[in-house]
């Protein structure tokens, strides 16, 4: 019951497992592939919509900011234009007035008129006092018109330069310089609110951010390459370098954005407009969890409508199954409940019990025919009903009777002969014990002839080791005499290389000796042409030559003595050689008397190892001549036997019918 029990428990598990994870894993996998496709294409929409919008904000921004730029160019060129600057002696007072004016109706931090060298000839406000060592103020000379420079950054603020010429008859004499309120672009870049952190920022030609909402960006004067390393943006403003206008995306701050960017028309600069992506993509994020959480819900319904109803099919099943344990286990008594259903269940009971049916039928008959084989009569016969494969089963049984007759009637025959045959295994076993009592004296004599062979061969095997150990001990000393002997033969060559050496310095050395002596002979001439004044030369001159001659016989003997050293040394060296040949030769007839020793050796230990073998082959011999001695015993008691099992096979076959 148990056992029962814990299948209905595993079955009904089983089943409704399975449905509910296929259910479970088939809705998951389409929420999820629905899911992803959504929220794919929802990201290309947001992705086509924010670049398509982005580019006009970037363009309309630039523009703006390209007005206010023109606007402060106008007013500095009516400035510049004003008639009291452009007479022919302009007044200090009259500067002042228009610099006061200016800076009262403009939004400047300070303006100034200023020489060529960028000198302040007038001055009104915080601006300073030269500008002579700015690259933009030289770029103003050398043009002659109108020039806007990158953010003046002062300890109190940051400015606009702006320079324009002031002329006098065509001819400039005097730059007006003013530095504009950072408001004009501070304005447009606060005005851009796109997102939750969307920004702006405005660059130079080298990438130098001259315009972000943040005004310590500007002071800190960063390049726009500093504020993010990676790749993708440095590709988008390699293209606003390039003052194209465009668009992209890619990782910017750490996060995806969109940028958008354009050139500021009337300047070296460049407007850029970006977002990220996460402020836009949020609905997106909402929309494809909106559809998780709905998918999830569907899916909760769906599993308990399939859960009441996988449980009633799972009822009906049980009942099947647990009857279908019964018949695996010989319970073929008990009914089958077919219920109504009008379902595969109720077919699948109706077939249960069909079956069951048929099988008991079957097994009466076999019964019947297997309870006449058991009684001893072969020549009873399969008639019941057989259907379908079942038919193989009739077939079967009367073969088996067939098969039976004929194998007892065989068996009958083989009792007869087993008789014989049991009569002559006595007699022969009778010869085969003779035979074995003889092989084993034989193999007890063979055995000590083996023992006094192995006595005389380990005497053999002692005396061959004791010649190897002394030829292998003659072999290191002629080896070792050998090395020395190359040794002595590699040191009479260093020897006799030292000599040569010395030899061709004794041979420089008289060289010298002789270009010493003509050195002295073209002094002692030269001594003698200055007379009085080349008298002490000459006596030097003198000496020289005379230690040039004898350091030249000083040289030719030395190089006697070396000759002489040279022919002995190569003496020895001869000899030298010749030894190290003996003593070659000898170490290679040594090695042949070793390596004769050691294959004698080698051939010891094979013919004591056959040797050894051998006693094992005879010893085993030994024992098979003694199992079959006793073999032969026990072939005589089994023959015994077998005759007197014969006999009672031969009683008990005459009870059954052919």
């Amino acid at each position: 019951m148990e056992s029962t029990k814990r299948d209905k428990i595993r079955i009904r598990r089983s089943i409704c497992a399975r449905v509910m994870t296929m259910t479970s894993l088939i809705v998951l996998c389409v929420m999820l592939v629905s899911t992803v496709i959504l929220r794919h294409y929802m990201g290309r929409l947001t992705e086509s919509i924010m670049l398509d919008v982005l580019q006009p904000i970037a363009g309309q921004a630039a523009n703006a900011v390209s007005v206010n730029i023109h606007l402060m160019a106008d007013r500095m060129m009516g400035l510049a234009s004003d008639g009291r600057l452009t007479v022919q002696n302009t007044r200090e007072e009259d500067m002042e007035e228009v610099l006061e004016y200016a800076r009262n109706t403009y939004e400047f931090y300070g303006i100034g008129i200023y020489d060529r060298e960028g000198n302040a000839l007038v001055s009104n406000g915080d601006i300073y006092d030269s500008f002579s060592g700015a690259e933009w103020y030289q770029l103003l000379v050398s043009t002659d018109n109108l020039t806007i420079a990158d953010p003046l950054i002062m300890e109190s603020h940051v400015g606009i330069p702006m320079g324009m010429p002031i002329k006098k008859n065509g001819e400039t004499w005097a730059y007006m310089v003013g530095v504009y309120k950072y408001d004009v672009l501070s304005d447009v870049l606060g005005a851009i609110h796109i997102g939750k952190s969307g920004m702006a920022l405005i660059i130079n030609e080298e990438g130098k951010v001259v315009g972000h909402h943040q005004e310590d960006i500007v002071r800190q004067e960063l390049n726009i390459y500093e504020l993010d390393g990676t790749v993708s943006a440095h590709q988008v403003f390699d293209r606003m370098l390039t003052r194209e206008t465009g668009s992209g995306e890619g990782m910017f701050n750490g996060q995806e954005s969109y940028v958008a960017f354009c050139p500021v028309r009337g300047t070296l600069w460049s407007f850029a407009v970006e977002v990220p992506k996460a402020d836009y993509m949020e609905f997106t994020n909402r929309a494809a969890w909106n559809t998780i959480v709905g998918n999830v819900l569907a899916l909760a319904v769906a599993l308990v409508f399939i859960w009441g109803v996988m449980t009633v099919i799972s009822r009906q099943l049980k009942k099947v199954i647990v009857r279908m344990n019964g018949l695996a286990q010989g319970d073929l008594k008990a009914s089958i409940e077919v219920r109504k259903s009008g379902d595969e269940v109720e077919y699948l009971s109706a077939s249960l019990k069909t079956t069951i049916e048929c099988i008991n039928g079957y097994l009466e008959e076999i019964k019947r025919v297997l309870d006449n084989i058991s009684k001893g009569n072969l020549n009873v016969s399969a008639d019941g009903n057989y259907q379908g494969d079942f038919v193989v089963v009739k077939e079967s049984l009367t073969q088996i009777i067939v098969s039976l007759t004929r194998i007892m009637k065989q068996i009958s025959e083989t009792a007869y002969q087993l008789r014989e045959t049991a009569q002559d295994m006595g007699n022969q076993s009778q010869e085969l014990h003779q035979a074995a009592s003889g092989q084993t004296m034989a193999m007890e004599e063979l055995n000590n002839e083996v023992e006094t062979i192995k006595t005389n061969l380990g005497e053999v095997t002692e005396n061959t080791k004791e010649t190897n150990c002394r030829a292998e001990e003659i072999a290191e000393q002629i080896a070792d005499g050998s090395r020395k002997m190359s040794e002595l033969m590699t040191a009479m060559e260093a020897i006799n290389k030292n000599a040569e050496d010395i030899n061709k310095i004794s041979k420089l050395i008289e060289d010298i000796a002789r270009q010493t002596n003509i050195l002295s002979l073209n002094a002692a001439v030269e001594a003698a042409r200055a007379g009085e004044a080349g008298k002490g030369f000459a006596v030097v001159a003198e000496e020289i030559r005379s230690l040039a001659a004898q350091s030249e016989e000083a040289a030719k003997n030395t190089g006697e003595i070396i000759k002489t050293s040279s022919e002995l040394i190569a003496q020895g060296a001869a000899l030298t050689a010749e030894t190290a040949g003996a003593l070659e030769k000898i170490s290679r007839s040594s090695d042949t008397v070793t390596e004769i020793t050691g294959r004698l050796s080698e051939t010891v230990n094979i013919q004591a190892a056959s040797l050894h073998e051998i006693t094992g082959r005879i010893e085993d011999v030994s024992q098979i001549t003694v199992r079959n001695l006793q073999c032969a015993e026990n072939t005589a008691d089994v023959s015994e036997k077998l005759r007197k099992e014969s006999d009672s096979l031969k009683e008990l076959l005459e009870k059954f019918r052919f």
